[in-house]
Order: structure tokens, then C-alpha cells, then sequence
């Protein structure tokens, strides 16, 4: 039987080569990516005194925060994963300047073509919420078992009270409630999906792309920062979890 995440690889491939122009295209989007890369960025720095560290992004797609990566640090040495062929020859064409170019690998992350306890960092972005409930549960012990005992894990979530509320508006025309919200866990599901201590790190909110025409890219980053310590969650769109692999 395939595997849960190997569905994924037909749409990649179909898409791909259009896939960064379509999904970064607008200058919002621009803002987006720098704020969520430097995020990343900031919580590397701040869990570990040293740059010297195995990086793993599942997903990796295109290439776009490998690339980040390896201009932010020379220090790292950086694998990117992906499911579609066509992705990893675009990483691989977008770090090809890069003085630390990183391994490429083709595969799907619920089993992952690496050792056990290879990585110092694990990290996924706008990846899990594609899949059911049971496999982000699966996923996630596949990125502990490729990350060494005491390393990170970091991975991109879409916030339950947001989308919940969008649904309601009519956001999600022909899906059922169940079937959209799914995608979206609460924090009770991100509690069962992340065992032990976890941090959230948010990195976008609701009409950011309308806030950001309006007002430009360092408000929206300032009013994300503080917005994300809001209780609840409902003025959070995408955010980070953080946790140390026990």
C-alpha cells in the first residue's frame, strides 16, 4: 500500500515548475517568507551555541528557505527532502551558488531515507497540514526518530479558531466541516500530535496580505509578534511548533 504522503507526489510534479511564482508572486507573500524564514533563524540561534549543525526540511519543495539557510550560515550542513522529483531538481537549480550546497534527497516523510537520530534539526513548513489527524501523528514520530536525542523539531501548523471561524463565513464552499477543519488541529490535537513541552511561534495572520499593501511589511511582522500572545489563537493564521526531541 503507498504510502500516506507518496499521493502528494503526482500534483507536485504536475505543479512544480510554477510552483514558487504562484505561491510567493504577490510582495506580501515576500514579507511572509523573509518573517518566517528569520523566525527559523532566531530559534536555531537561540536553542544552540553553535552553526554547526545537520539540517533536515521535509517538504523542501522549490528550495526557498534552504536557500535562506545557507546564505545565513556556512556552518550548516543543510539535506533538503521532498516527494516530487521536480522539486528537487529545483532546490537543487536554486542552491546551486550556494558555498554550502545542500544534499538533496527524494522520498516521503512518513519514512524518512535517513538513520536514525541523524539530525541536529528537523523541519517542516506548509507541509502538515495536508494530511489527517492519525498521519501528523505519524509524521512527527518519523521526525523524532531522525533527530538526535536533546535536537529540534520545527514545524509549520495553520491555527484551528482562524479557520474555524472562516468556515463559518463561507470560506470552504463545497467542503464538509469536518472534512476542512481537519487539516487544522486544535491545540488539544497539536498536544497529542508534539508529546512533551512544545513552543508556539506565530508567523502570520489573518489579512495580512490586505495589512501589508496598506501598511507595509515591518508593521505586519511587529503586529504578528504581538498579536501571537493573544489567548485563543483566533488572530493567528500559521504559527510554529518547537520542541526538543526526548
Amino acid at each position: 500500500m503507498a504510502a500516506p504522503t507518496t499521493g502528494r507526489r503526482g500534483y507536485y510534479n504536475a505543479t512544480g515548475d510554477d510552483y514558487a511564482a504562484s505561491r510567493y508572486a504577490e510582495r506580501h507573500m515576500d514579507g511572509y517568507r523573509a518573517f518566517r524564514n528569520n523566525t527559523l533563524l532566531s530559534i536555531l540561534n537561540s536553542h544552540f551555541s553553535t552553526q554547526k549543525l545537520r539540517i533536515l526540511e521535509v517538504g523542501c519543495g522549490p528550495g526557498l528557505t534552504l536557500e535562506f539557510l545557507g546564505q545565513a550560515s556556512p556552518h550548516y550542513r543543510l539535506v533538503g527532502m521532498d516527494v516530487s522529483d521536480t522539486m528537487v531538481r529545483q532546490a537543487g537549480q536554486r542552491a546551486s551558488d550556494l558555498r554550502n550546497q545542500p544534499k538533496l534527497a527524494l522520498g516521503d516523510a512518513d519514512r524518512l531515507p535517513f538513520r536514525e537520530g541523524l539530525f541536529d534539526v528537523v523541519y517542516a513548513t506548509r507541509f502538515i497540514h495536508q494530511f489527517t489527524h492519525a498521519v501528523k501523528q505519524q509524521l512527527w514520530q518519523e521526525f523524532q526518530r531522525a533527530t538526535r536525542r536533546d535536537g529540534l523539531i520545527v514545524v509549520e501548523f495553520y491555527a484551528r479558531p482562524y479557520h474555524r471561524l472562516r468556515y463559518h463565513l463561507g470560506g470552504a464552499k463545497g467542503r464538509s466541516r469536518e472534512d476542512y477543519l481537519a487539516h487544522f488541529p486544535s491545540r488539544r490535537e497539536v498536544r497529542e500530535i508534539v508529546p512533551g513541552p512544545l513552543e508556539v511561534h506565530p508567523l502570520r495572520l489573518p489579512g495580512s496580505r490586505v495589512v501589508s499593501a496598506a501598511l507595509g511589511d515591518g508593521l505586519v511582522r511587529r503586529l504578528t509578534q504581538l498579536v501571537g500572545r493573544v489567548s485563543g489563537g483566533l488572530l493567528v493564521d500559521e504559527y510554529f511548533v518547537v520542541s526538543r526531541n526526548r
